[in-house]
């Protein structure tokens, strides 16, 4: 079906883009083409312009490997939604072959082999083949591939279909910022595990006050990010937007708003425990109220129009929804006993950003002016080392042209401070991808895994335990190394982690990425619990990105996270101080 050359927009050409390119090593021509294909769909995604906007004015010769043969296609796909070359290259290849490619480690080169050899064509003849060894018969196919094959398609079929928490909150706040200008409502909120900040979202749950539902659903339905009508009813409609997300809506009577919004926010499991905390009081909570119930009450409401007030008549502080998860909040409550939960802007830097001195979008100038607009006092630059190829990483000579030009923009945006470090890879034996004397020219170094995933949880352990002992390294960052709904975490012993970082001083990262949302929160609280330090990031590779901070913030706060619980909520002086080594 051609996409429509009315909406397709930069992702979704993109998308077509780095499809061409598997299937030009499918297909088995010059592997170079298809190298190109994908490096101009990774310069497109980081376009801030429409590329119907480019073609229009005949600028897609600005655009990085855009060359003739792939202008062409992407001016067939801005003009008619459709590309020739793909469809040359579709009618060419066994179909089945690319879903073969959704296996992690399943290149086109080892899905042309498995094909030509084997004729298979679907995930679960694949698994089926690997489980019977027959795929050791094929060149260049040993055990461990084998098995991590295996690996990949059980982590596979794992996988939730779930929408990422930033992908979700981006299509949530477009609609509500549309029912508020169509419709003039002014209690409106998101709710949900998306207003829990859960790391990732199936439905979202809009919640609207109104004594009028009947015109909010016709604007609802008729939304301009609206694919497809999925139920339209009095008080609770639901559609489908961009990208299969689902959004159900709720209009309930203004006297009920502060209910239904505790009831829809959930989770499941909370509002259990809220409901039988309700009825051994002899009250009846549901979405509408708390009622008292009985013969002579008559169902008399006691609270309902805030959630404050639902959560005070049942003898508790208001819950912030990031801890609605039955994990204790509910007693703590009751004993007005919950921490006070950092807040973002309580943030005063950040302390892993990547800049095009490496894989990053955005100057360093650029970066370091948005964070200070931010309101931020700092911001550290954590360029990549070289041990990772595809990241550009930096040599001691370009380490030393950062460093001057962090210099210079220091004295121009002073009070502001850039603080220049590393993410330096941990490598698979266990050594730093930069010797002593670089790193000890740097301020900040964080530690990373970036390759040899598979290791045992042993070997993975030593190697991460063993960088967070070594005096120069500041942080470990994404301790886990998932990748939501695309990557399981590697095999590491989190207690031993959480362990080593409190021996030694170094801090524990909860990176803000929306694929990573790392460290997980239930290792949040376990790591404050213990006296950890954690330090909140939002691993920003553009100017945009510095605001995933808030989902690093979301996160934290999920594992009931404070203030002081928090590194980068420090002034300058006071973080520079905590990075020392005990």
């Amino acid at each position: 079906m051609p996409l429509d050359a009315l909406a397709i927009g930069n992702d979704a050409i993109a998308k077509v883009l780095d499809e061409i390119g598997d299937l030009i090593e499918l297909k088995g021509e010059n592997v170079f083409r298809a190298v190109t294909y994908r490096a101009a769909a990774r310069a497109i995604r980081d376009l801030r312009e429409p590329l119907s906007k480019l073609v229009e004015e005949k600028r897609l010769k600005e655009i990085p490997k855009v060359g003739p043969s792939v202008a062409e296609a992407i001016e067939q796909l801005v003009t008619t939604g459709r590309s020739k070359r793909h469809e040359e290259l579709q009618a060419a290849v066994p179909p089945g072959l690319l879903t073969l490619l959704r296996v992690p480690g399943v290149g086109p080169a080892t899905a042309r082999t498995i094909y030509d050899h084997l004729k298979i064509t679907s995930i679960d003849e694949l698994e089926e083949a690997a489980k019977d060894h027959r795929l050791l018969q094929l060149p260049k196919i040993q055990a461990k591939t084998e098995e991590n094959i295996l690996k990949s398609i059980a982590a596979l079929k794992q996988r939730t279909g779930r929408s990422l928490l930033h992908e979700a909150r981006a299509a949530a706040n477009e609609m509500v910022a549309y029912l508020r200008a169509a419709t003039g409502a002014e209690r409106i909120s998101i709710a949900g595990s998306l207003r829990r900040y859960r790391e990732t979202i199936g439905d979202v749950d809009i919640v609207v006050a109104s004594e009028s539902a009947a015109p909010i659903m016709e604007a609802f339905v008729r939304g301009p990010t609206v694919e497809r009508i999925l139920a339209q009813g009095e008080t609770k409609s639901s559609v489908v937007v961009s990208r299969g997300l689902q959004i159900d809506l709720r209009v309930v009577p203004p006297a009920s708003y502060g209910a239904a919004l505790l009831y829809f926010t959930g989770s499941k499991e909370h509002n259990v425990r809220l409901r039988g905390l309700a009825l051994r009081r002899k009250l009846l909570l549901n979405e509408y109220g708390l009622y008292r119930v009985g013969a002579e009450a008559r169902g008399q409401e006691i609270a309902a129009e805030t959630e404050e007030d639902v959560y005070g008549a049942l003898g508790l502080d208001w819950i912030p929804p990031e801890l609605r998860e039955d994990r204790g909040e509910i007693d703590a409550a009751a004993a007005h006993a919950l921490p006070k939960l950092v807040g973002v802007e309580q943030v005063r830097g950040d302390l892993h950003t990547h800049t095009s001195w490496t894989d990053g979008r955005d100057p360093l100038a650029d970066m370091a002016r948005r964070a200070k607009a931010k309101g931020y006092a700092y911001l550290a630059v954590t360029d990549h080392s070289p041990g990772l190829g595809m990241t550009y990483g930096l040599s001691p000579e370009r380490i030393q042209a950062r460093l001057a030009e962090a210099a210079g923009l220091n004295t121009e945006l002073a009070p502001f401070r850039i603080i220049v470090g590393t993410e330096v890879d941990i490598r698979a034996n266990g050594k730093l991808d930069y010797p002593d004397e670089i790193l000890a020219k740097l301020d900040i170094v964080s530690a990373s895994v970036h390759s040899s995933f598979a290791q045992t949880r042993e070997q993975m352990t030593a190697r991460v335990t063993g960088a967070m002992r070594h005096p120069l390294v500041t942080a470990v960052s994404h301790p886990t190394g998932r990748l939501l709904e695309k990557r399981e975490a590697h095999a590491v012993d989190l207690d031993a982690v959480i362990a080593a970082a409190v021996e030694t001083g170094t801090w524990i990262e909860v990176n803000g990425g929306p694929e990573r949302l790392d460290l997980p929160d239930t290792w949040i609280r376990k790591a404050i619990e213990r006296g950890a330090t954690l330090v909140t990031n939002s691993d920003a590779h553009a100017i945009e990105e510095l605001e995933w901070m808030d989902l690093a913030i979301g996160t934290a706060r999920r594992g009931w996270a404070t203030e002081g619980s928090i590194v980068n909520t420090r002034g300058l002086a006071a973080t520079m101080e905590a990075r020392k080594k005990r």
